[in-house]
C-alpha cells in the first residue's frame, strides 16, 4: 500500500555555540493514510536542507535509515553555519520516490515538504506540510496537509487513484471502464465544462482535474476543511481557462433549492467510509442528478470495511445504475505480512432516467 513520510515533531532549529551549525531536529513515521500500519522493510530516508526559493537548490543533504516496522524516527540534521539566516525548508524523501517523480508517476512513498522557516536559532514551523506531486501534463500539484489528526485535512490514497485514473482517461489508449469520462474530458477543448466535488478535503481530485482539464471547478466541504482547501486552492496551477473556487456544503442538509447550477460531472473521492453521512451523500447526489439529466457522477475509494456496501446498496435503490467500473492498482510495496494489492476501485454512475424523480 502507499505509505506517506509524515511529521510527528516539525522541524525546529537549534545554533550550536561549539559546533557554528544550526542544527534542525525533527521526527517522522512512515505510516498509511489512516496511521493504522508503518512500513515494514528496512529503507534509507533522503533527509535534505533545501533554499525556500523553486526551484529548490539543496543545501545540505543526509541520509539516515528507517528500520523495519518503527513507530517513528527521531533525528537532528546538522547544516553549515554559512547559510544561517537563509530561509529554507526540510525536505525528507527517497531514492525511489524521486525517481518516480522524475518519471511523472505516483510513488511508493509520499515524501513530505516542511514550510518554510530561517536557519537561526529557535526557529519551529507551523503544524502544516506540503505534499508535490507531477501530473502528466508536467504541472506540479502542491497540496498542504495537517499534520494533525483530522482525516478531512490529509491525502488519502483514493486522491492518488484519482490522478492515476486522470492520466489514463487522458491516454491515447485509455483503459476500458473509462470512456464516459474520456470522453467528457476531451469536450473540454470546445467548451468549459462544469464540475462538482463533494468531500473535497485537502482538494487534491478537483486541483489536479481543473489543471489537466479546462473547467470551472467547485469543491466542497465541511467548514473544518475550509481553511485547507483555500490554502490549495491558492498553490494551484489551474488550466488555462479553468477555475477554482471553494464552499461549504453539508450533506446532511442537501443542496439549496436556490442552487441552479448545472453540472457535467461530480466526483467523489474516499467518502463512503460513514453508513450515517453515506446516506446523505446519495440524497445529495439525487438532487443533483434529477436538475440535470444525464449528470455523471464518478465515485472513487479504496474498499476498507464491510461497511461500505451500504452506500452502493442506497445508489441502486436509489436508481442511480452504474454504467462503468474500472479498478486501478495503487502503488504499493509488497512484503509477507501484506500480500494483497491494493486497489481504488471508480464507479461512473447515471439517475437512470425514466425512473428519476423530480427533487
Amino acid at each position: 500500500m502507499v505509505h506517506y513520510i509524515r511529521f510527528l515533531r516539525t522541524p525546529q532549529t537549534h545554533v550550536g555555540k561549539k559546533t557554528k551549525t544550526v542544527d534542525i531536529a525533527a521526527v517522522v513515521a512512515l505510516t498509511t493514510d489512516l496511521g493504522d500500519a508503518y512500513y515494514a522493510q528496512d529503507i534509507d530516508l533522503v533527509v535534505e536542507i533545501v533554499e525556500a526559493n523553486r526551484p529548490h537548490a539543496v543545501l545540505h543533504s543526509h541520509t539516515l535509515p528507517w528500520q523495519a516496522s518503527s513507530r517513528a524516527l527521531k533525528f537532528t540534521v546538522h547544516c553549515p553555519s554559512t547559510y544561517t539566516s537563509r530561509s529554507a525548508r526540510l525536505h525528507v524523501t527517497t531514492k525511489a520516490t524521486q525517481n518516480a517523480f522524475s518519471l511523472f508517476t505516483v510513488p511508493n512513498i509520499l515524501d513530505v515538504w516542511s514550510p518554510v522557516f530561517v536557519l537561526s536559532d529557535k526557529q519551529r514551523t507551523e503544524p502544516v506540510v506540503e505534499r508535490d506531486l507531477l501530473l502528466p501534463n508536467k504541472s506540479h500539484i502542491r497540496m498542504w496537509e495537517e499534520t494533525g489528526d483530522s482525516i478531512a485535512r490529509h491525502v488519502w490514497d483514493a486522491g492518488l487513484g484519482f490522478l492515476m485514473y486522470f492520466a489514463q482517461a487522458l491516454s491515447p489508449s485509455s483503459a476500458t471502464g473509462m470512456s464516459r469520462l474520456t470522453s467528457l474530458m476531451r469536450s473540454s477543448k470546445a467548451r468549459r465544462l462544469k464540475v462538482l466535488e463533494l468531500g473535497a478535503g485537502c482538494g487534491i481530485v478537483g486541483v489536479a482535474f481543473a489543471q489537466l482539464v479546462k473547467c470551472d471547478m467547485l469543491l466542497t466541504d465541511l467548514e473544518d476543511a475550509q481553511e485547507i482547501l483555500a490554502s490549495n486552492l491558492r498553490c494551484a496551477s489551474p488550466m488555462a481557462g479553468s477555475t477554482l473556487r471553494c464552499e461549504v456544503l453539508d450533506w446532511s442538509t442537501g443542496v439549496e433549492d436556490s442552487c441552479n447550477a448545472k453540472y457535467d460531472l461530480v466526483l467523489v473521492s474516499d467518502c463512503i467510509y460513514n453508513p450515517d453521512s453515506s446516506l446523505h451523500l446519495v440524497e445529495t447526489l439525487r438532487q443533483l442528478a434529477t436538475r440535470t439529466p444525464g449528470l455523471l457522477i464518478l465515485v472513487g475509494f479504496k474498499r476498507r470495511h464491510q461497511a461500505d456496501t451500504i452506500f452502493f446498496e442506497r445508489m441502486q435503490q436509489t436508481n442511480f445504475a452504474i454504467v462503468e467500473q474500472v479498478n486501478i492498482p495503487l502503488p504499493h510495496t509488497l512484503t509477507d505480512h501484506d500480500a494483497d494489492v491494493p486497489t481504488g476501485e471508480f464507479y461512473t454512475y447515471c439517475l437512470q432516467p425514466t425512473l428519476a424523480r423530480p427533487g
